[in-house]
């Protein structure tokens, strides 16, 4: 992590792969998913999408597989902010709304995060995937999006 801070991506990616081995080899799979994550981190701050997504996916299965919805949101909400650099708005509004639909029920703090997001994306985007991202919202049981939506923000 201390590599990863400093922006030296050569030497944070060796150690988490190391620590990945250490993990695999023990069948800990949940520290397993987090390596996964961190390696996504370092990839998606080199703008390597492919990569990230890649890693991201890894981590996703294996909370998904444990059940672990807090997990499997933190990684639903990264492909989010990912999709937005990319800007894909409507894959990162799905993204978003999966991860906010587990946050509300468990933790305040993301949730909030995670519709701050979708508004993000909502201001980005254009007119017509604005209005898409407002249904889908609402067709997920959100209730009605909060304001502003607007890009001019």
């Amino acid at each position: 992590m201390i590599a990863q801070k400093q922006r030296d991506f050569v030497a944070a990616e060796k150690w988490y792969r190391k620590s990945l081995a250490i993990k695999e080899k023990q069948g800990n799979e949940h520290g397993a998913a987090t390596s996964y994550h961190q390696l996504g981190m370092i990839a998606q701050e080199q703008r390597d999408f492919a990569a990230a997504e890649k890693w991201y996916r890894k981590s996703l299965a294996i909370e998904e597989k444990q059940g672990n919805e807090h997990g499997a949101a933190i990684s639903y909400g990264q492909l989010g902010i990912m999709a937005v650099q990319q800007e894909q708005y409507e894959q990162a509004g799905e993204w978003y709304i999966k991860a906010h639909q587990v946050f509300r029920r468990s933790d305040p703090h993301f949730a909030k995060l995670s519709a701050q997001g979708f508004l993000a994306v909502c201001r980005q985007a254009d007119e017509p995937t604005r209005s898409k991202l407002k249904t889908m919202w609402e067709d997920a049981g959100l209730g009605e999006l909060p304001e502003p939506t607007q890009s001019s923000e």
